[in-house]
């Protein structure tokens, strides 16, 4: 009786896992849009395996649960895996520097190690936002490891000194692919195939080393148009080890389940970064290590095109959750957490006001290390920061002051403006901005992109967009001769995936 009783209640509550996973998909469960595929695993088995929504709009293909999607950054790991598991052959060293293996890099990469490049402390340029700087933003262009060599060969400084800031940063991770490729004398899908996939069993999982490859069962991948229809967004490159890995939520659990028996090499691969401060960071290798409700997340989210992913471990609870959609409206992180908490059943939260900002007041704020241009303002009594009508609140979390400098806004007078106009170029792209006046504002013309406004914030810096900032430069007669583009940061400061690339006036 007692045994019929326990199978009763687990049944019961596999039931209701069941229901709570469904109610959190119910938007996606229809045949007009994109979806989901989900899958759990709790105490070594699988407790939740269901998918939601379209694989295909076109042919009316639904999604399942053994449905290919692309893994996006989720597919970091198991590039930082390959070149730890080469560590333990004693065929390289996390610290050795990358130039031992690539010497295509420039003396400015000299003091990179792997370990930097895995841990995205190097100081290393994002190669496709730079790809996106010379007018071929990712997906627009078949790019290949050859382009990002070619790309990266040509910067002639880095980001910051390597080990002193964590900056997210794609190249690292394209790098460790080649790495892992000279030093086997395998590719990296060969290497990881034989290392991980075929022995765990991962029957499903192979990379885009070909766009051209026909998949079975593997689902398109849309975004949402402003047009309010779904368009397809896939990504057509050759390029693997920061992102591509395509796979299905099974086997990303086999993946986690593995990390659960070998705590040894789960121990190397959660290892954090640490900083020459000696400041500890969230980032590992291909992980992010942090907490929900009160438990160790090993976890990390990822995006090409319109697909998303998340994947997670809470190792001492034995709960893995993984999650793939060909969406690219969706917040992985988010839904990957609420299915997460189904299990992990944390108390609700209570209203925690944020601690405010000390120091700051409504303004124009430049943070002197990283030039970032911060505008604060006020809304309902709050402080808030962005240049929209809103913006994430400005807490002491997320904001030192002391790394802030108030600086009066830069109103230019159409004289002032006329100092910018000329061409620009910078090699390092390559790429040509073309920058002249219309009607009072300051335009800029860039590569195969339509024409843009430039915004004025500080003295002789402009906002292109909520992500790019040109800080234009004088020589010492005074006359413009250049400009610093910092790309891909938030307007609350930070290390941006690009700083300081410089282009010089004709």
């Amino acid at each position: 009786m007692r045994l019929v009783i326990a199978l009763f209640a687990l049944a019961a509550t596999a039931c209701a896992h069941t229901s709570a996973i469904n109610q959190i998909f119910a938007p996606h469960a229809v045949r007009n849009r994109p979806g989901c595929a989900v899958a759990v695993a709790e105490g070594g088995r699988t407790v939740a395996r269901s998918a939601y929504g379209m694989a295909s709009l076109e042919l009316g293909v639904p999604l399942t649960p053994d449905t290919i999607f692309e893994a996006g950054s989720v597919s970091k790991q198991f590039a930082a895996a390959a070149l730890l598991r080469l560590e333990e052959q004693g065929k390289l060293a996390l610290d050795d520097r990358v130039r031992k293996y690539v010497p295509e890099l420039p003396e400015a990469a000299d003091a990179v190690t792997l370990r930097h490049m895995l841990n995205h402390t190097s100081g290393l340029r994002d190669w496709g936002t730079i790809a996106d700087i010379g007018g071929w933003p990712r997906g627009t262009r078949a790019h290949t490891h050859v382009h990002v060599l070619d790309i990266l060969s040509r910067q002639r400084a880095l980001n910051y000194t390597p080990g002193h800031r964590y900056s997210y940063s794609n190249s690292g991770y394209n790098l460790a692919a080649i790495v892992a490729e000279r030093v086997s004398g395998k590719s990296l899908p060969a290497l990881t195939r034989e290392l991980f996939f075929q022995p765990l069993g991962m029957s499903n999982s192979s990379w885009r080393d070909d766009y051209t490859r026909v998949v079975p069962r593997r689902a398109t991948a849309y975004r949402a148009g402003l047009d309010g229809r779904y368009h397809v967004d896939m990504h057509g490159e050759n390029i693997y080890g920061n992102c591509c890995l395509m796979t299905t939520a099974g086997d990303l659990l086999k993946w986690n389940a593995h990390l659960d028996r070998d705590e040894a090499f789960a121990e190397k691969m959660e290892r954090q970064g640490i900083l020459t401060s000696g400041e500890t960071i969230e980032y590992a290798h291909g992980l992010t290590v942090s907490s929900r409700a009160g438990l160790r997340e090993v976890s990390h989210s990822g995006a090409t095109g319109g697909y998303r992913a998340w994947l997670a471990r809470y190792p001492e609870r034995e709960l893995s959750v993984a999650l793939l959609c060909n969406d690219g409206t969706v917040s992985p992180t988010t839904l990957g957490r609420r299915v997460a908490d189904v299990f992990l059943k944390p108390p609700r939260a209570s209203a925690v006001a944020a601690v405010p900002a000390a120091g700051f007041s409504p303004g124009l704020y430049r943070n002197e290390t990283t030039d970032a241009v911060l505008r604060v303002f006020e809304q309902d009594g709050e402080l808030r920061a962005g240049f929209g009508r809103s913006g994430p609140l400005l807490s002491a979390a997320s904001l030192d002051p002391a790394a802030y400098r108030r600086v009066e806004p830069f109103t230019p007078s159409a004289e002032q403006l006329r100092d910018y106009v000329g061409d620009y170029t910078s090699d390092e792209a390559p790429a040509t901005y073309r920058v002249r006046t219309d009607s009072g504002r300051l335009r800029v013309e860039l590569p195969q992109q339509p024409e843009r406004t430039l915004e004025p914030t500080y003295s002789d810096a402009f906002r292109l967009g909520n992500s790019t900032l040109i800080h234009f430069t004088r020589a010492g007669s005074g006359r413009v001769d250049g400009f610093d583009l910092k790309a891909s940061f938030d307007m609350t400061g930070g290390v941006a995936r690009v700083e300081r690339l410089h282009f010089t006036r004709r």
